[in-house]
């Protein structure tokens, strides 16, 4: 059942992707079942960001509080027209945002967001910066679910262009 729902979750968030897309007609009542409250929706965006925090003050024990441990991740990149793919371990990420020596700042907006029971989805544009030099943009996808300590994030996924492949963040640069 676990990865029946963990499907639909993906389904719902990119039907939600092509939702927000002008031009596009949106599924009619679809999402309905599945459209968080205003709580819901808080709890997840907020363990989102407590994990941006944690990239730019390098705090690992941020970075563990919010994700599970067996937490999956990978992304996809796109340079001069060819595409990669790559993962990352919560223990590659830890020693990254530990020992960076410049901050590293993710902002994301207009985020999309389903909830079914303790799963949840949340989709969204991105910009990455290290220190005031950006460095990246594209749209994450992580997929959370809830126990006696909140939202944890088990699996996050996301992309890496460089504009105009992805917009940048609609209040311009991060202020140092």
């Amino acid at each position: 059942m676990t990865r029946h729902a963990f499907t639909l979750a993906l389904a719902i968030a990119a039907t939600a992707c092509v939702q927000a897309q002008p031009g596009v007609e949106a599924p009619s009542d679809e999402l309905a079942p599945y459209l968080p409250t205003a709580e819901q929706k808080a709890e997840v965006t907020a363990t989102l960001q407590l994990l941006f925090d944690a990239l730019e003050t390098g705090d690992e024990a941020l970075l563990r509080s919010v994700t599970d441990p067996s937490v999956v991740m990978h992304f996809t990149e796109t340079r001069d027209g060819i595409t990669t793919f790559g993962s990352s371990t919560l223990d590659g990420l830890a020693e990254r945002i530990s020992s960076s020596e410049a901050p590293l700042i993710e902002r994301f907006w207009d985020p999309i967001v389903v909830v079914d029971g303790s799963l949840a989805t949340i989709w969204t544009p991105y910009d990455f910066y290290v220190g005031e030099n950006f460095s990246h943009c594209g749209v994450d996808a992580a997929n959370m679910m809830a126990g006696e300590e909140g939202w944890r994030i088990v699996a996050l996924s996301w992309t890496r262009f460089q504009p105009p492949a992805c917009e940048l963040h609609p209040e311009g640069p991060p202020s140092m």
